[in-house]
C-alpha cells in the first residue's frame, strides 16, 4: 500500500493542573454515548494475545491471513500445560538485544504529539487505582520525559522532549458485567466517546486508555467469541489492544483497552521491582502506546517482510514469553519484560523494536 508521507503536526495543550474534580466518579455512557458508538465506524483494531493457546491460535491466524486487523503479536505459550510438555527457562533479568526484523512505512499517519487520558472503569463507584491497577499513571508520566520514548522518534519524525504528556484520568460508575454477558468493544467506544465529547479532543493528538477493573471480561463484538476472559479459557485470546474509529459527531478517536492484566496469561513474570500487579500493567500499557504512536490505524509503520513476523507492529517484535513452573506438575506463560530505568523509576516492561539498532532495545 502506498500513500503520501503524512505526519501531522498537532498543537499541544497545557496538561491540565492535578485538582480534586479530576476524582470526582462520573456516571457511565448515556444513551446518546452508546448510539454515537453503533454509529461508528473502526479503523483499525490490533490486540496482544494473551499467553494461552487461545491466544497462540490468534497469532497463527494472523501469519496465516498475512496482516489484518484482529492481532498480531508475540507466539503464546499455553498457560497451565503440563510441566513435561514445555520446557523451563530463567527468571534472569533479560535486557539484551534481540533481533527480529525491521519495520517498514506504509504511508499512513503516525502520533507526533498527543496528550494522553486515562479512564478508570470502577465497579459499582469502587476500585482504588492502586489496588486494581497498580501505577499507571505515574508510569505514562515517568514514559513521556524519559529516553525510551525516543525510540518512536526514528518513526514519527520528531524529536522533542515531552511530546505525550499525561491529561487528567477520569473515574467511571458502572455496573460490572457477568462472565455470561462480557462488555464488548462497543462499550469501550461508548465510554470514550463520552470522555472525548466532553473534553471536544478528538483525532490524533490525543490517546484515550480504557482500564478495566478485576473480574470483568471484554470481547470485541458479542458473538465473535475473541474475548479477554481468564475464568472462559476457550475465549481467552487477547490481554489488551489498541484501536481506532471515527464518530459521526466527534470525527477520529484513538484509544487503547488495558483489560486487569495480573492473571495467568496476561501477567510478566515473579520477580519484577514493583510486583506482578504493577509492573504486568505498565507492560501491557506500554506495549499499546508504543504502538498507537507508531500505528495508529493500522497504515503506517509494522513489519511487511518476515512471514512470521508479517503485520507485527513495535511492540509486537519485542513481546516475548518466559514458560515457568508453577506447581511441581504445571508450568505456565508469562511475559518476559526487560528491567530498565525509565523517567524516575524502575520498570519491567517489554522492549521496542528500533530499525536504528535493528533490535528490540529499551533505549534509543
Amino acid at each position: 500500500m502506498v500513500c503520501a508521507l503524512f505526519i501531522g503536526a498537532f498543537g499541544l495543550s497545557v496538561v491540565r493542573a492535578q485538582g480534586s474534580a479530576q476524582d470526582q466518579v462520573k456516571s457511565g455512557p448515556t444513551a446518546s454515548d452508546n448510539a454515537a458508538a453503533g454509529e461508528a465506524t473502526i479503523v483499525y483494531r490490533h490486540a496482544r494475545p494473551a499467553n494461552t493457546p487461545a491466544g497462540a491460535s490468534l497469532k497463527q491466524r494472523e501469519i496465516a491471513s498475512g496482516f489484518g486487523s484482529l492481532a498480531s503479536g508475540s507466539g503464546a505459550s499455553g498457560a497451565g500445560t503440563s510441566a513435561s510438555s514445555a520446557s523451563t527457562t530463567t527468571t534472569e533479568d533479560n535486557d539484551q538485544l534481540r533481533f527480529p526484523a525491521d519495520l517498514t512505512y506504509n504511508g499512513g499517519a503516525v502520533v507526533r504529539i498527543a496528550e494522553q487520558h486515562p479512564i478508570f472503569l470502577l465497579p459499582n463507584g469502587n476500585c482504588p487505582i492502586a489496588k486494581c491497577w497498580g501505577n499507571p499513571e505515574t508510569f505514562l508520566k515517568d514514559l513521556w520525559t524519559s529516553e525510551f520514548i525516543h525510540i518512536t522518534d526514528q518513526y514519527v519524525g520528531a524529536t522533542a522532549n515531552n511530546r505525550y504528556p499525561l491529561a487528567v484520568h477520569k473515574l467511571i460508575n458502572y455496573k460490572p458485567t457477568p462472565k455470561t454477558k462480557p462488555l464488548t468493544d462497543a462499550d469501550m467506544l461508548a465510554v470514550v466517546h463520552s470522555v472525548a465529547l466532553a473534553l471536544g479532543m478528538a483525532g490524533h493528538s490525543n490517546i484515550y486508555h480504557v482500564f478495566l477493573p478485576p473480574g470483568q471480561d471484554e470481547c470485541f463484538t458479542a458473538t465473535d467469541g475473541i474475548c479477554y476472559s481468564p475464568d472462559v479459557p476457550a475465549t481467552f485470546f487477547f490481554c489488551g489492544y489498541h484501536s481506532s474509529a471515527d464518530f459521526k459527531d466527534i470525527g477520529h478517536v484513538l484509544y487503547t483497552v488495558e483489560p486487569y492484566q495480573n492473571v495467568s496469561g496476561c501477567s510478566v513474570r515473579p520477580g519484577t521491582p514493583n510486583g506482578q500487579l504493577v509492573d504486568s500493567t505498565n507492560n501491557t500499557l506500554s506495549h499499546e502506546v508504543f504502538e498507537t504512536i507508531t500505528d495508529p490505524d493500522g497504515d503506517a509503520w509494522f513489519n511487511f517482510s518476515a512471514v512470521i513476523l508479517n503485520g507485527a507492529e513495535i511492540g509486537d517484535e519485542c513481546s516475548f514469553f518466559v514458560v515457568l513452573p508453577i506447581s511441581p506438575t504445571m508450568v505456565a506463560g508469562f511475559f518476559d519484560p526487560s528491567v530498565s530505568t525509565i523517567g524516575n523509576h524502575r520498570y519491567a516492561v517489554q522492549p521496542e523494536y528500533t530499525n536504528l539498532e535493528h533490535a528490540c532495545a529499551s533505549n534509543p
